[in-house]
């Protein structure tokens, strides 16, 4: 396994996932209050932005879903499976992510200000890409 390229500097708990989920309201279709794992079914959400944690609990990775032609659903987790394919890396460092639903109406000016600011929030970089080896 390589060293890891963002450990994060926060951890995610149910109270950070809670001021997040506070966030995204009006367009919060529903509240989850724990973590899946990188493999789990994330649910029937068609729009999503996710926090992704390393095996102690760290946010490393921000993330959110685009609209496609169709409706799909658990595109959370389907977003993270295209992630950890293409990157070796990503695959051994991701372990959990925490998903916040979002109604599929949400605006994309909305989520694309929401994942902006979830990033913010727990110091995690914009691009992660800029942080991993090539």
């Amino acid at each position: 396994m390589t060293a890891p390229v963002w450990s994060g500097v926060v951890t995610m708990t149910p109270d950070r996932y809670a001021a997040l989920a506070h966030l995204a309201r009006p367009w919060l279709e529903e509240f989850r209050c724990c973590p899946l794992g990188i493999d789990e079914d994330s649910g029937r959400e068609e729009r999503a932005v996710y926090i992704v944690v390393n095996a102690d609990g760290m946010a490393c990775y921000a993330g959110r879903t685009r609209p496609t032609r169709l409706p799909r659903r658990g595109a959370a987790v389907s977003r993270l499976r295209q992630h950890t394919a293409s990157a070796r890396s990503k695959y051994e460092e991701w372990a959990r992510c925490w998903v916040l639903p979002l109604q599929p109406d949400t605006p994309d000016e909305f989520v694309d200000w929401l994942e902006r600011t979830i990033q913010a929030r727990l110091g995690l970089p914009r691009q992660n890409r800029r942080w991993r080896r090539s």
